[in-house]
This record gives structure tokens, sequence and C-alpha cells, in this order.
């Protein structure tokens, strides 16, 4: 006999962006649980978008949030769930009443800066975001929260008034089959004028609460770094209108001719362009993990990330990469030039990534499972 389940989503098959492929590696694992039945219900997304069997999935309302909190109170009726997830915690409100009606288990996902401190400051590199009482109070009253790295996990238990043992880490999780070592595309190499050219790249959205990136840390050390290892180009994948500001940044440095602003990358050419690159960069001062930061490792592209966050976790406190002071220019000029000097494999991913491959992610997923269904029991 199976256990229903109902997942509530923000978004995931046909999304885009980090959570959005959190969502679907995590909706993957749960549908090929023989022991749950799982109707999933996404606020946005597209329904059309290929979802595993053994999974309800459907979009009921596109981003109307009066019908989707309707469609959740007849699925609590009809399906009555033993464990709910909240796949964000602004689903709280949502997901909390629907278990209560069934007496079912709470689990809560979590990603970064939304369960970070509220009082952070810029002036120290993090985050201040307005915050929704309810949504913190609930989620102290979840059986399972699940948080992408140890540093969002920290960060969440200094505030919030919740056992550390209902407190987990699941990280990110990286799909080896798409994301491989591969040579440089001779075609897209051409196309960029990259013949002959150390590349630098940053794939991430180009939106002004995103740009805690670091990309505007990157763009004034590329004359210096120039002068050092020979001619090289910055890729910057992503849209978005932090676009505008970030070349002003580039003109100003007297880096606009390195810069080359590719804009949205469809995520099936992204491996191209992590083949393509010599080193992945991004000196974030807010990841809740980074899950880019997996795509270019898979690839075999070396990759210089900030030490202020949760990138420390998807390098594997350094083993699998550079991590740097992000506010420490000359610390990341360094680490860019050693880096480009060092050199790149083509043929084989870096060492260490295999930890975050999607099958040791299944595994976490159904330990959770068991856990919840103990605590029903």
């Amino acid at each position: 006999m199976t256990t229903p389940m109902t997942a509530l989503m923000m978004d995931a098959y046909g999304g885009t962006g980090g959570i959005a492929q959190f969502n679907r590696h995590l909706l993957d694992a749960l549908a090929t649980d023989e022991r749950l039945d799982v109707t999933a219900l996404g606020l946005t997304g597209d329904v059309h978008a290929l979802a595993p069997s053994g999974l309800r999935w459907s979009i009921p309302a596109s981003g109307d949030k009066l019908r989707y909190s309707a469609t959740v109170a007849k699925v609590g009726v009809t399906r009555r769930p033993r464990i709910v997830l909240s796949g964000h915690t602004r689903l709280a409100p949502l997901a909390h009443p629907l278990a209560a009606l069934t007496r079912a288990a709470v689990w809560t996902t979590t990603h970064g800066i939304e369960v970070w401190r509220p009082d952070a400051s810029l002036a120290t590199g993090e985050l201040s975001r307005a915050r929704r009482p309810l949504d913190d109070a609930l989620l102290g009253r979840s059986q399972l929260v699940t948080t992408v790295s140890r540093y969002t996990r920290s960060r969440l238990l200094a505030w919030c008034r919740i056992a550390p043992e209902n407190v987990a880490v699941l990280p990110n999780a990286i799909d080896r089959t798409r994301y491989q070592p591969g040579p440089r595309s001779a075609e897209l190499e051409a196309k960029l004028g990259l013949a002959g050219t150390k590349v630098l790249l940053t794939v991430a959205r180009l939106n002004p609460d995103d740009n805690y990136k670091g990309h505007d840390r990157v763009l004034p050390l590329l004359p210096e770094l120039e002068r050092r290892v020979g001619k090289v180009r910055y890729l910057i994948a992503g849209s978005g209108p932090d676009r505008a500001r970030l070349e002003r940044c580039a003109e100003q440095a007297g880096a606009a001719e390195q810069v080359v602003f590719l804009g949205h990358v469809p995520d099936e050419e992204l491996p191209a362009f992590y083949q393509l690159a010599d080193v992945f960069v991004m000196p974030s001062t807010g990841e809740g993990f980074g899950i880019v930061y997996l795509e270019a490792l898979a690839c075999g592209c070396p990759v210089v990330a900030g030490n202020r966050d949760g990138s420390v976790d998807a390098l594997a406190d350094g083993e699998l990469g550079k991590l740097v002071d992000p506010f420490d220019s000359a610390a990341l000029l360094e680490a860019l030039a050693a880096t480009l000097r060092e050199g790149r494999s083509h043929e084989e991913p870096i060492r260490g990534v295999e930890r975050f491959d999607v099958a040791e992610f299944h595994k976490k997923v159904r330990g959770f499972i068991r856990r919840l269904l103990v605590a029903r029991d």
C-alpha cells in the first residue's frame, strides 16, 4: 500500500534556474519511490514539459495564487496526503493547513537567502530581504527542513526556533549524463572569435536582486589579467535588466572589448560553453549553494568562487576549486591567473564532483522519506 504525498512547488518542469532544477531532481526522486503516491502542484511552469511517470504533475493556476490555493484545498480533501512537501517557505501558509487537515508530516525545502538572517547587510556582502513573519513561524513547525548547504543550515538555525535535529542538508545534484567534458566547439569558438584566447565564464541571471553574483568584481580585473596571461575574454551568460549596469562597469574598467554578453543560453546549450571556458568564475556573496558550479565541474572546467556563502559547500571547502574572499581583488586576480596558467582537461571531470551525482541525491531523498514515514506511524 502506498502513502499519498502532495508536493507544492513554485516551479519545476518547464521552469528555469537553480531552484527549478532542484525541484525537478526532487520530484524525479519521489516519483521513483515505490512507497509513495505523489501529486505535485506547480504554481508556474510548463504543463507540457516532460515529467516522470509515477508522478501526478499539474500547473492548475498558471501563477494565479487564489486558484492555486483552491486546488490545494481540493487535493487535501480528495487525496488525503500523509506527507506534504512545501517547496518554498512562501508556500508554508498553504502547506501547513493542508497537513493539519490530514494530520500529515510537513517537509520544507529551503535554498538560501530566503531563510538567512533578516538583518543582513549589503555592507558586509550579505543581503537584506523582506521577511514574512508567518512563513518564518510555520517553518519552525515543520517535521523536516532541508537546506542545500551547511552554510544555509547554520544561518537558518541562528534565528529559527526549530530543533537542530529536524534540519538536514540536501545539496543540489548534477546529472553527469548531461554535463560532461568535451573538446572546445570549433563552431562556437569561431562564432565568438575566441581562437587563441583564454576564456572566463559566468552563468547567472542579470537581475538587480542578484547582483551579489560578483560580475562587477571580475570586470575591473580583466585588463591586468590579460597583461599577465595573454588575451582574455569574459563570457557572461544570462539575461536581465542588470545588463546595462554591467556594460557600464565594463566600460569604466576599460574592459568593454574583453566582455561578451551572450544573453540567455538555453540549458541544452550550456555544456558547450562549460567545455569552451578555461575557468568558471562567480565570486558570489549570496549563494545558497550554486548548481552552476557543479555543471562546470562536471564538464571539467575549473572553478573560482567566493568563500562567504554556500559556494563553500559546492566546492567541498576548496577541494574541488579555488575559494577566495570575494572582496579581495588581489586574491581573486591571483586565483584567476593561476587557474588559467594551470590549464584544464577536456577529457575528465573535476575529480570529486561525483559526490553530487543525482544517484546520491536520490539515496538521500529516500532516507528522508523513510524518516517521515516512521514519524507518521
